[in-house]
């Protein structure tokens, strides 16, 4: 068992290293064109993802959702990106009281067949980055360095998670979900929040309240891993895909990014 978990955390890190990797050269550049490149394949590489763990294997949808959503960009600029990344934050906030409320039956029509969500959730995390890297944040630190910091809590949350979920994990969280999550991995990745806010509020001299606003930010990436597990017990479904060794698909990477990257810029927004 613990040579099996050491053979699985290893895969994990250098797969978790390959990706990571590039994400910083790409920050470290502030290149506007470059960002908007990125972040647009991994939102098209999601939606795909989705698809095909879809009844409806139609490009039509996604086709039309994606001429939509640009020509909305051209004509309303910053304005329906905010509203754009509003909407998608009170989505995720819906989902999590109805998880933690355990009223999971207002979600009997979520699936991956429910094609309106398979555009509209990784567009959300599309337009909340493009959202965040274009203001200015009350931080007064480089948009797309704050945009590295929610990436990196969402990781480390969820590394922080999987290593005392592993270690000392023995109470399920949301047993009817996912069993194998526990209530000591969610403290264990709440805790890592923690240490990574207090770390930047020291190190860099940020404004503390990055410290609340980074454990926020965790709950909300455990409520982005727990929607996935929802929606892959609802199909039968253990990875979404398979392109990265150790974590499974992009939408098995990126979950729990979907819901903290538009509720933190909102909540940074808000502040700014």
């Amino acid at each position: 068992m613990e040579k099996e978990f050491k053979s699985k955390f290893l895969t994990r890190s250098l797969t978790g290293l390959a990706i990571i990797l590039p994400l910083i050269i790409l920050i470290y550049l502030e290149n506007l064109y470059f960002f908007y490149t990125a972040t647009t394949v991994i939102t098209l590489l999601a939606m795909f993802e989705w698809r095909e763990n879809s009844k409806d294997k139609s490009f039509t949808l996604d086709i039309i959702s994606i001429l939509i959503f640009l020509s909305l960009l051209l004509a309303f600029s910053s304005k329906f990106l905010y509203f754009y990344t509003l909407s998608i934050s009170m989505l995720w906030i819906f989902f999590s009281l109805c998880l933690v409320s355990n009223n999971l039956n207002k979600l009997t029509k979520v699936s991956f067949n429910n094609t309106f969500l398979r555009s509209f959730l990784p567009l959300g995390f599309l337009a909340s980055s493009i959202f965040l890297v274009n203001h200015d944040n009350f931080l007064a630190i480089s948009n797309f360095y704050l945009f590295l910091i929610i990436v990196f809590n969402s990781a480390i949350s969820d590394s922080f998670a999987y290593l005392v979920g592993s270690a000392f994990g023995k109470t399920p969280l949301f047993k009817n979900i996912s069993p194998n999550k526990t209530v000591e991995g969610f403290i264990g990745g709440v805790i890592g929040a923690l240490v990574f806010g207090l770390i930047l509020s020291l190190l860099l001299n940020l404004n503390s309240i990055i410290i609340p606003l980074l454990i926020i930010g965790s709950f909300f990436s455990f409520a982005g891993d727990y929607f996935f597990s929802f929606l892959k017990r609802q199909s039968g479904v253990k990875d979404t895909g398979s392109i990265l060794p150790g974590h499974g698909g992009i939408l098995d990477r990126i979950d729990s990014h979907l819901p903290s990257m538009p509720i933190l810029v909102i909540l940074i927004s808000y502040f700014t």
